[in-house]
């Protein structure tokens, strides 16, 4: 039996982690007992771990039975990658536990071994192969003093566009506390200081009338009931001549919301008052829009 070495430090619950190739990116805090042992555990030969902690208390679908053998069993066991380490903690990528978990051991993991076995547990699926050819192109796009990332999760996509916009603020907001939590977590462990996080719904932003000059939404509005109803929202938000951009995915590309054609986005956003411009590429289709007054 293991004994406890330490805790895990981060804004995880278990609504946080239902979806775990989301959480995957984000950062947690491992508390070592002993603190000058950080340097016992953690080498600058490797760059990843394993580390044995208390199990997640969720069952995933029987589709994702890899997720349960490894983190839902008599203990977890989790691929990290590290990314800093100091006096008494680590900070790590890939840690799947809730906030408060133990850590009962960390052992050394090869990089190449971590790509494999990455690969096993979260293998990409069709929409994630179509961000990885959309987003690259769209992402350098974005620009503003002022932007808002709409739907915002655990800020990945949030915090590159914080990046390529290092003189603008940029604000990112979701519907739950848990990923606005640690989204703000990942921004101030990496150093990102122009990046501010915020419960907020896309019916209702927290921002005033004519705040934001920029606004985005990654494959996030067909998932909403009242489509029209947050893009008058946003366009509310939006600063006069301010622009939206929106990626959404196309017909059969994602099964979860509605089944929207090119033709039938570009009408929804004419409708809310853009203009707009529609692209379609790779099982999406991009949405360059300006607020009309």
């Amino acid at each position: 039996m293991f004994e406890e070495i330490g805790s895990v430090r981060n804004e995880a619950d278990s609504d946080a982690l239902q979806i775990l190739a989301l959480f995957k990116d984000s950062i947690s805090e491992i508390r070592l007992k002993e603190p000058e042992s950080v340097s016992a555990y953690f080498s600058p030969d490797y760059s990843h771990y394993l580390v044995i902690h208390t199990p997640l208390s969720i069952r995933y679908p029987e589709k994702k039975e890899e997720w349960n053998l490894r983190f839902s069993r008599d203990t977890g066991v989790s691929l990290v990658e590290l990314v800093l380490a100091n006096e008494g903690s680590a900070y790590v990528k890939g840690l799947m536990a809730v906030n408060g978990s133990k850590v009962y051991a960390i052992l050394p993991f090869t990089s190449i071994d971590a790509e494999k076995a990455e690969a096993a547990v979260y293998p990409e699926d069709r929409m994630g192969k179509v961000r990885a050819v959309v987003l690259p192109d769209v992402l350098p796009r974005i620009r503003g003093e002022s932007i808002l990332d709409v739907g915002c999760g655990f800020g990945k996509i949030t915090m590159e566009i914080a990046r390529n916009n290092p003189d603008s603020k940029i604000y990112g907001i979701d519907i739950h506390d848990s990923l606005t939590g640690q989204a703000q977590m990942n921004a101030d462990i990496l150093g990102i200081p122009n990046v501010e996080f915020r419960k907020g719904s896309a019916y209702a932003l927290p921002f005033e009338a004519g705040s934001i000059e920029t606004v985005t939404c990654f494959f996030m509005l067909h998932h909403l009931e009242d489509i029209r109803h947050a893009l008058l929202e946003i366009k509310r938000a939006l600063k006069s001549g301010g622009w939206l951009t929106a990626v959404e995915p196309l017909g059969d590309k994602h099964r979860h919301g509605p089944q929207l054609s090119e033709g039938k986005w570009k009408e929804l956003f004419e409708d809310a008052g853009f203009g707009v411009e529609v692209e379609s590429r790779a099982g999406a289709v991009f949405l360059k829009a300006v607020k009309i007054e």
